[in-house]
């Protein structure tokens, strides 16, 4: 008859210990998208469409970093978060310039906060050229730049968006996109 005995080692008992993952909240990135202004199905011409594809391609390549995603760091005040860009935008493409480009072809900027798992939901909103417009007008806040607020009027659960505008080599440039939203919303919006 044979006995097999079993000692614990240090080593052992520390590897069969489970890992806590340390990014195990759900992460949030921004992107600005340039899109056609929304409109009924009716009133969709393919000539426009044409101009309007041309026009993205020819804006997007002009903004550069500016229309790629931008990762956030997450901060809680009073049952609010606050996802604010980790990266500035570069000083690429002035909102002077932005602005006749994406009223000629008929586009706005959808501004998307991107939640990571594969069942998360994103928000987005649209930033108008208008709104941009009237915000060159405005004098500059404490922190040296201009913020424009976005929200949506029919659904103010969705929190509100900040674009941040600098004022550079005579033009504006937008700097950054913040988002805000209800804490237990965000909550329920990321899904894994």
């Amino acid at each position: 008859m044979s006995f097999v005995s079993f000692k614990r080692d240090a080593q052992l008992s520390a590897s069969v210990q489970p890992t806590v993952e340390q990014n195990d909240l759900a992460t949030v990135s921004m992107r600005i998208d340039v899109v056609p202004v929304p409109s009924r199905l009716l009133d969709t011409n393919m000539e426009k469409t044409k101009v309007q594809n041309a026009s993205i391609v020819q804006i997007r390549d002009k903004g550069q970093d500016l229309f790629h995603s931008n990762q956030t760091l997450m901060s809680n005040n009073g049952g609010k978060r606050l996802y604010q860009t980790e990266d500035l935008y570069g000083k690429i493409l002035a909102v002077e310039d932005l602005i006749p480009m994406l009223t000629s072809a008929d586009l706005t900027l959808r501004l998307n906060a991107l939640r990571s798992g594969t069942h998360s939901h994103a928000t987005c909103m649209e930033l108008k050229t208008g709104v941009l417009a009237d915000a060159l007008d405005e004098s500059v806040g404490a922190k040296g730049e201009k913020v424009v607020s976005v929200s949506i009027d029919t659904a103010p659960e969705k929190g509100k968006m900040f674009v941040g505008l600098k004022y550079a080599k005579g033009k504006h440039y937008i700097s950054k996109v913040d988002y805000e939203v209800d804490s237990i919303v965000d909550d329920s919006l990321h899904l894994k």
